[in-house]
């Protein structure tokens, strides 16, 4: 799936093909590189909790509960999760000069400067902060950490994705605002945020059933504090009651984020943008049936790993709809 932003046609005369291409290619570039940075850092995340662990669901959380009674881990870290630390690492490091390269390159366009180019200072500018707090909460154990890490990759990704849209576009569009695709927007973000608690706040088997659910809504709302500790009501089945609230408020944001999110796609198809509209559509029913399968199956590693990717891939279609370029024939 190639991102657009507009019409397909012949290079205006004052815009360096080459150039263009370069723009591209660079930023596809990095939004594949966020990609696989933001599946190794889930992976390790995941792991680390314990999620898919040899005696699921027993073991989950059991890195967490030794940390908070002041003992030694019980195990060291695989060798796939040492790879992928060192793969993430590496993949990181490579983003930064990509960025500068991309930033470089819009900025000196003649005759007028790539529409992108603010796109590269905003990723420049989440880089960064994305280093600093992995530096800074390298062993944090509060969920306010995991929704930094994977809002922001998932926000850079969508940068990424923008520029390469910009950088695709062959005619000047004429550009404005969409509401549908805005609100949509809107409410995948916080359905993210909400899905990040869950995870950080190892609420995985807070609510996987109705029963499990029905005291959520007694919950108090600071429970869905960020900056607090998980603690789990016992040792042998390792349950954060308090996780219940994010998990149900998860589930129903989830609901509006779908009828918001083919609200949006209806709009895109009246304005001429079949292909981001059947992205949408596509995407929302993969994210969705990815939630409802990764719950079925007891939240195996590999399926809660690809919801998150096509989570982070369907941000990027609904940023890139919010302000597009309108078809010729309006």
């Amino acid at each position: 799936m190639t991102p657009t932003g507009g019409t397909r046609g012949p290079y205006p005369p004052n815009v360096d093909p080459a150039r263009l291409r370069l723009l591209r290619r660079c930023a596809m570039l990095g939004a594949l590189l966020v990609a696989a940075v933001i599946g190794l850092s889930a992976f390790m995340r995941l792991s680390a909790s314990g999620l898919d662990c040899p005696t699921w669901p027993s073991c989950y959380g059991e890195a967490l509960q030794r940390a908070q009674a002041g003992m030694a881990p019980a195990t060291t870290p695989s060798e796939g999760v040492a790879l992928a630390r060192m793969a993430h690492r590496l993949l990181a490091m490579a983003l930064l000069p990509l960025a500068l390269l991309l930033a470089f390159a819009g900025l000196t366009v003649r005759p007028q400067p790539w529409r992108g180019r603010w796109h590269t200072l905003a990723a420049l500018a989440l880089i960064v902060f994305l280093a600093a707090l992995g530096r800074a909460t390298a062993d944090a154990r509060l969920p306010i950490v995991t929704i930094g890490n994977l809002l922001g990759g998932f926000v850079l990704f969508a940068l990424f994705w923008r520029m390469a849209a910009l950088a695709t576009t062959t005619q000047p569009p004429v550009l404005r605002w969409r509401m549908w695709p805005l609100l949509a927007l809107l409410a995948l973000v916080i359905e993210i945020t909400l899905g990040a608690m869950v995870s950080g706040g190892y609420a995985a088997l807070s609510c996987l059933s109705l029963t499990d659910c029905a005291n959520a809504w007694s919950q108090p709302l600071a429970t869905l504090d960020p900056w607090r500790e998980p603690r789990f009501t016992t040792l042998a089945t390792p349950i954060h009651a308090e996780g219940a609230l994010s998990h149900v408020l998860h589930r129903y944001a989830a609901l509006i984020c779908t009828v918001l999110l083919c609200a949006a796609a209806l709009s895109l198809r009246r304005d001429g943008r079949t292909r981001d509209a059947l992205a949408i559509v596509a995407l929302t029913a993969l994210v969705v049936a990815l939630g409802i399968a990764s719950v079925a199956a007891g939240m195996p590693l590999f399926v809660v790993l690809l919801h998150n990717l096509a989570s982070a891939l369907l941000l990027a279609v609904t940023v890139n709809a919010v302000r597009g370029a309108d078809a010729i024939s309006r």
